[in-house]
């Protein structure tokens, strides 16, 4: 009996040795991909030519035969999950680059002198809850699935992959992705694309366990020998039927008026499938904090010394506002001494008895606010009339998120060890469920309240 406890001990500790390797191999496989995806977006942002769209084609066609090899030679579930993932992430990236491609190939001959300036954003906070059965859920039996959850986010033509999560199972009401996915020169007309991919790890416990079963009865049917090698073989072919295929489980379409400072709930668009064990239980819709800020916002448009309402100063066009010190020495000391602000509703006209001067017409709580600006060249007031005219437009173009700021990560402040989920106050504070933190009792008391009014 001592040696037979001997190799038990021996055995457990093997096993326990490979479950270390294995927590040790997806911690760093995990903080390789998240390194990955931030300097992605660094250089996107610093706008390095580090690839053209063709170089980047080529790039993403090796990195499709390197995941396809090691699809091939994985050995690990988790090895060929992330494998299974960067592959079709690269096939999305190729698509949106060909598209992109030929997009600039068909359009090289236009040229407009329309300015649209572009902005920055960000999308964080994905979570999206889980229907279980209460018997599944509450009880922790019934529906035995498991599966392995990544998303997809595409913006023109960049496209941005989360973590993957796995395994999520009937003890799970929510998912919830840690991701911040950062984008680079957004236009306020953009269109993102959000994708929900699954693989179901366990389709069937009788299934999962078939291998096992089948030993047992050839075992006791035929040689030992005989069936352990006949064994073998159906394992085998039973683990190269298991390649990861992810399936698209739902999709969005999130435009700028989506965007919010806050963490807001969105409609999900639920694929249809035949087959309802490959389903993940999804529900109609999906929390996240779609955030954008327009370069513009930050940027210094126009400066220079003028005569506003009779006096002279300094002005300065930022932020969709005019703001005016006594001197150029006073920026960086002393708050501005007048505003004016640039709205979509901002009337702007040249004087026609005074060739340099331009008068501002706002409408300030239904009165009419007159501004006039003297400057000292004709040059200088065609100059300030054309960029007051394209910020008015662009005012009207970014709507409320030039309205209400909304916070998105600094990318110039960024760098490979940069936690970006520290920029967020409220980023992965919320560690409940979606249900616990559904109030029924303040909903109850807003629709009382609605009634009694009526």
């Amino acid at each position: 009996m001592a040696p037979r406890r001997k190799s038990i001990g021996s055995l457990r500790g093997s096993l326990n040795d490979s479950l270390d390797k294995e927590n040790n191999y997806l911690r760093s496989l995990s903080d390789y991909q998240a390194r990955v995806r931030r300097r992605e977006s660094i250089r996107n942002y610093k706008n390095v030519a580090e690839y053209d769209l063709e170089q980047k084609i080529e790039l993403e066609t090796k990195i499709k035969e390197g995941s396809s090899r090691l699809l091939a030679a994985a050995r690990h579930p988790a090895q060929s999950l992330e494998a299974a993932r960067a592959l079709l992430t690269s096939s999305k990236r190729m698509s949106a680059y060909m598209v992109e491609l030929e997009h600039q190939k068909k359009n090289m001959s236009l040229k407009t002198s329309t300015f649209n300036s572009k902005g920055k954003l960000s999308i964080s906070d994905l979570r999206f809850p889980l229907m279980w059965r209460d018997t599944d859920h509450f009880k922790n039996r019934g529906d035995y699935r498991r599966f392995a959850i990544f998303c997809i986010v595409r913006v023109g033509a960049e496209v941005h992959d989360t973590n993957l999560l796995f395994p999520i199972d009937r003890k799970q009401t929510d998912i919830s992705f840690p991701d911040v996915l950062l984008f680079n020169n957004v236009p306020a007309e953009f269109e993102l694309s959000l994708e929900v991919y699954s693989h179901i790890l366990q389709e069937d416990l009788s299934i999962a366990s078939t291998p096992r079963k089948i030993r047992k009865t050839i075992h006791s049917s035929i040689s030992k020998t005989v069936g352990r090698k006949f064994a073998a073989v159906l394992r085998d072919e039973y683990e190269f039927n298991k390649v990861p295929q992810f399936e698209l489980m739902a999709y969005a379409k999130m435009t700028l008026d989506d965007s919010n400072k806050n963490i807001r709930s969105h409609d999900l668009t639920l694929n249809n499938f035949g087959n309802k064990i490959q389903i993940l239980p999804l529900f109609g819709h999906f929390c996240c904090r779609l955030a954008i800020q327009p370069y513009c916002m930050n940027k210094e448009i126009c400066a220079g010394f003028a005569i506003v309402n009779n006096q002279r100063c300094w002005i300065r066009l930022q932020n969709f506002q005019i703001d005016s010190w006594k001197s150029k020495k006073c920026i960086e000391k002393l708050e501005p001494i007048y505003t004016i602000c640039m709205t979509k509703e901002t009337i702007v006209r040249r004087s026609k008895s005074i060739k340099n001067q331009l008068r501002i017409i706002n409408n300030v709580t239904d009165n009419e606010k007159r501004d006039v600006i003297e400057l000292y060249s004709n040059e200088d007031a065609q100059k300030w009339l054309e960029q007051l005219t394209i910020c008015i437009q662009e005012h009207a173009r970014w709507k409320h998120a030039v309205i209400i700021p909304q916070q998105v990560p600094n990318f110039e402040y960024l760098n490979e060890n940069t936690n970006i989920k520290n920029f967020f106050n409220n980023t992965n504070k919320r560690q409940k469920s979606l249900y616990d933190e559904t109030s029924l009792l303040d909903n109850i008391c807003k629709e009382v309240n609605i009634f009694q009014s009526k």
